[in-house]
């Protein structure tokens, strides 16, 4: 973290809205009570809870990891059209995938001192372990996710039209932030779509790939993607079109972003006025309390929480987190 100079800004994502409804606390942990925690002097609970959210659930990796790689080949992709490219997309995923989980089987966060640079799994963390068949059914989940990509339009259409027409990637994680926001009143509001392809005749197609099981996703979350897009690349937002895709099942939902900006507006305002008013300070973003932002009396959410340490709610019998979980 040395040489930049960072500033824990309040901002809106639909992740950190779902959060904050779901438990208040988590939030706290999430973007207040971990800042700084890299520090080697910050307090002990920050420094914990700095290296807890790093923790992720074996299904969260291997979406992470199907992503990533994702991302990284398509804005290295050459300007001629080619196929999806299989064989390399599922190479270099395993590979990936088996290098983190042997980085979390290793405890390499503990042995060199940095948990934001080794992956931390939640079973290694939590529970019992990463197991062999645990392990192999990870490999399978992202080899049908690849097929699944090969077999969706969008996902051929990333790599068939010309390279200009791929107006957006989802750039990498620790980059520049500024890629992943934008002004939204007087608050900054992020966003991670996958892909953001020019239509064939006209306007922009906004897409989110998912890695796991099918659920009803919120219009107002792909509208929070309608805006970041409409923003960043001056588009109506009549113009754009939001696509939900199931790599593993083919099950997919589109809906014209237009029609969700009003819930997706609503849900900023409200988030934006709850927050801040839990905060010590809203000017400096600064939340010294953390018992204005209460635990969750869902207690079973607690099983699923990376927090769980910190909140002295470790009794709960531990239960890996889902795909869905913000």
């Amino acid at each position: 973290m040395a040489g930049r100079e960072l500033s824990n800004t309040f901002a809106f994502s639909w992740s950190r809205h779902q959060m904050f409804y779901q438990c208040p606390r988590k939030l706290y942990w999430y973007y207040y009570g971990s800042w700084e925690g890299w520090r080697a002097d910050a307090p002990a609970d920050a420094r914990l809870a700095y290296r807890l959210k790093q923790i992720k659930s074996l299904e969260m990796l291997v979406g992470e990891t199907f992503h990533e790689e994702l991302a990284t080949i398509l804005r290295r992709r050459p300007d001629p059209p080619a196929a999806v490219p299989v064989a390399h997309l599922t190479a270099d995923m395993e590979r990936r995938l088996l290098k983190r989980i042997r980085e979390s089987r290793n405890a390499d966060w503990e042995r060199y001192g940095d948990p934001r640079r080794s992956t931390i799994l939640f079973e290694d963390y939590y529970q019992a372990g990463v197991t062999q068949a645990m392990e192999d059914a990870a490999l399978a989940a992202l080899r049908r996710c690849v097929a699944g990509l090969a077999s969706d339009p969008f996902g051929r259409r990333a790599f068939v039209v010309e390279k200009q027409k791929v107006v957006y990637v989802d750039p990498p994680r620790g980059g520049d932030s500024a890629q992943r926001g934008v002004r939204h009143g007087d608050i900054l509001l992020y966003a991670s779509p996958d892909l953001v392809v020019r239509g064939r005749e006209r306007g922009l197609h906004i897409v989110d790939w998912k890695t796991g099981h099918p659920y009803a996703p919120n219009d107002a979350q792909l509208a929070v993607y309608g805006l970041f897009v409409s923003r960043r690349f001056g588009v109506a937002l009549e113009d754009l079109t939001a696509h939900v895709i199931y790599l593993a099942t083919g099950t997919r939902r589109a809906i014209n972003v237009a029609d969700g900006v009003a819930e997706a507006t609503r849900a900023i305002a409200t988030f934006v006025e709850d927050v801040r008013s839990r905060l010590t300070d809203p000017d400096k973003n600064l939340a010294g309390d953390p018992s204005r932002f209460p635990m969750t009396e869902q207690r079973w959410r607690c099983r699923r929480c990376v927090f769980r340490e910190l909140c002295g709610r470790a009794d709960e019998p531990a239960q890996a987190p889902g795909l869905d979980e913000p």
